[in-house]
């Protein structure tokens, strides 16, 4: 018995990947562009998970493998920057064309991302850090339902966390015993994941009122409650977290050669 050899569509799920924007609510041309750029952002989302859990279990190894746990965290770096670019291309929709299919979304919005929320667990964020009951409404009830309680991803990720340590932890526990060159090589790949986490929540905003136009701040957002979209994405930018921001302070005060530039996002 011969086996099939393997395709390439097979290996990529060619067809499953195509048939990802077939849920579409509208027959609005633009909204099946809406739908492919966000699942472009979890799809990256989903990767950077992989590779923090990675880089922290490297970390965790005696002895600890900062050389391979930093390269992959440029890596991971590089991917989150892909991640980010989506919004240049969600830019370039009309408030027309997105308000033509925008009701259809109901209760659906980007502050429901539960991958970007476990980055940020991954990262730093702690259980107390966690804001997401603030935005009341219908869609974040669905949120803290499908992914809160006891049972839910968040708890699952944070009891994660509790065993391994996030980032931060891992890296205050290395940096004591890390030789200069590879602990100075580790903080710019941290600072620059600490720029992009923070630039996210900008872009988000800055794309919807670009796109909305006057919408942003006069009408209300998609989450279901009475709030403007201008004042959910608020209340997410307030509660974003700067988990190495000493270190960005510490690189720029310090006598090494100037940080080169890490601007990794539109």
């Amino acid at each position: 018995m011969t086996s099939t050899p393997l395709t390439y569509w097979d290996y990529v799920k060619l067809d499953t990947i195509q048939a990802l924007q077939s849920g579409r609510q509208t027959d609005c041309y633009d909204e099946v562009m809406f739908i492919a750029v966000h699942q472009h952002f979890e799809f990256w989302f989903a990767q950077v998970i992989r590779d923090l859990r990675e880089i922290i279990r490297r970390f965790r190894l005696t002895p600890p493998e900062v050389a391979s746990g930093t390269a992959l965290l440029h890596r991971c770096n590089v991917e989150f920057a892909l991640a980010t670019r989506g919004f240049e291309v969600m830019k370039t929709l009309t408030r027309e064309s997105f308000l033509a299919f925008r009701g259809a979304l109901q209760h659906t919005s980007g502050l429901q991302s539960v991958q970007l929320t476990v980055i940020e667990l991954l990262v730093g964020r702690t259980a107390e850090q966690l804001y997401h009951h603030l935005i009341a409404g219908p869609g974040m009830r669905d949120f803290l339902a499908q992914y809160g309680g006891p049972d839910g991803l968040l708890a699952q990720v944070l009891r994660e966390v509790g065993q391994t340590g996030n980032l931060r932890q891992n890296y205050d526990r290395l940096a004591p015993t890390t030789a200069p060159d590879q602990l100075l090589a580790l903080e710019r790949e941290l600072v620059t994941l600490d720029r992009q986490l923070l630039d996210w929540r900008r872009h988000h905003a800055e794309t919807a009122a670009r796109v909305l136009g006057r919408d942003f701040s006069e009408s209300a957002g998609t989450v279901g409650n009475t709030h403007s979209c201008r004042d959910n994405l608020d209340i997410g930018k307030r509660h974003t977290r700067r988990y190495f921001a000493d270190l960005e302070a510490k690189l720029a005060s310090s006598s090494t050669p100037e940080m080169p530039s890490q601007e990794t996002t539109p």
